[in-house]
């Protein structure tokens, strides 16, 4: 078994890399002891050897939410969530459900005032998703130019790795 971040050989009852102290899975940690900033796996401090604290991930950070049901069911437990992050799969499919909900008869009036404010968070946690504030949303009231500068914005990769908003939810 080799290590998936240096490549180093692993014991078969290994769970720490100890080249470079990975743990697949981890979020991010910081060393209190020297400050170092390791790599977002590591569960150790190569630099000095202290074990890290470990960050609590929520489920849909440890899965990428990549399905309708899924990101549906995230927006929803996420109603007015306006931190974290939303990868572009959460986002689309969930201006997909407000589009099928705006064109049912009876319920389109309703969804107005029952999706608003799950749309607006969703949309700020893309934002934070390729590392922009939730401030750029009001971009968006700009006429024209600015709807259609949101809709290049959430179309964006995530950002690769862990940002200020929080760890990579395609990981």
């Amino acid at each position: 078994m080799y290590c998936r971040n240096c490549g180093a050989e692993l014991k078969p009852d290994a769970s720490v890399c100890l080249s470079c102290g990975v743990l697949a899975g981890s979020g991010n940690r910081y060393c209190a002891k020297c400050g170092a900033q390791p790599d977002v796996n590591a569960i150790i401090c190569v630099q000095c050897g202290t074990a890290l604290k470990s960050v609590q991930r929520s489920k849909e950070a440890e899965g990428s939410v990549n399905s309708f049901g899924s990101a549906i069911s995230s927006c929803f437990r996420k109603y007015a969530t306006f931190e974290g992050r939303a990868n572009r799969s959460e986002y689309w499919f969930w201006v997909l459900f407000n589009f099928i909900m705006s064109i049912i008869p009876l319920v389109s009036w309703l969804w107005v005032f029952v999706g608003l404010l799950p749309s607006i968070a969703v949309a700020v946690r893309r934002l934070h998703d390729i590392g922009k504030s939730g401030w750029w949303y009001l971009i968006s009231f700009i006429p024209l130019v600015g709807f259609i500068w949101l809709i290049v914005l959430c179309c964006q990769e995530s950002e690769p790795n862990s940002n200020k908003y929080g760890p990579n939810p395609n990981l």
